[in-house]
């Protein structure tokens, strides 16, 4: 045998092999297609359209409730602007009231110290007279007072702060709301 039969010869044995893989191979792809292929074809149609369905909720649901939750952070931080105005107005009053305590003497101080002579108890106690009232009272009964006429009116857009008399007469109180109001209203726009 010569040299090219015997290379003929391999190459019939390779042709002859791989047309029984081939043949194996198309039908083991006959057998696939007709049962796994359609069943996976199905499958996936199906997972498909559920999450179409979870988006198209998912994207209402974020339309309606992302809308809701944004207008309702815009209405906690001006609630919370208010209340920074209102602690920071009641923080000055506080500090008026303690400064006015402080400069007003004490009754002890002002009654020189005198040892009285105990009396007998009569029969009828005396009725005891109502000491003045110092300025810090006054301060106080008077925002009292105020906060009771007073109610807050509320606009559609933005609550008004009612401010009590007692502060409008305390000097650089309403300035302060003012220019706080206008920076805060110039930060909004």
């Amino acid at each position: 045998m010569t040299f090219a039969t015997t290379i003929n010869a391999v190459l019939i044995l390779v042709c002859l092999s791989v047309l029984v893989q081939s043949a194996r191979m198309s039908r083991r792809l006959r057998t696939l297609r007709d049962t796994q292929l359609a069943e996976g074809v199905a499958q996936m149609e199906r997972a498909t359209g559920q999450a179409r369905i979870v988006l198209g909720d998912l994207k209402r649901v974020l339309a309606t409730d992302g809308q809701a939750q944004a207008t309702a952070i815009a209405a906690a931080e001006e609630i919370r602007d208010e209340l920074t105005l209102m602690v920071g107005i009641g923080n000055a009053v506080a500090d008026r009231i303690m400064e006015a305590n402080a400069k007003t003497p004490k009754a002890e101080e002002q009654a020189p110290k005198k040892r009285a002579v105990r009396k007998p108890r009569t029969a009828k106690p005396k009725t005891a007279a109502r000491p003045k009232a110092t300025d810090a009272e006054k301060v106080v009964a008077g925002i009292l007072e105020a906060e009771k006429v007073a109610a807050p009116g509320r606009t559609r857009s933005r609550r008004k702060v009612a401010v009590p008399a007692a502060i409008n007469d305390a000097s650089g109180v309403v300035r302060d709301i003012a220019t706080a109001r206008a920076s805060r209203e110039s930060a909004v726009a």
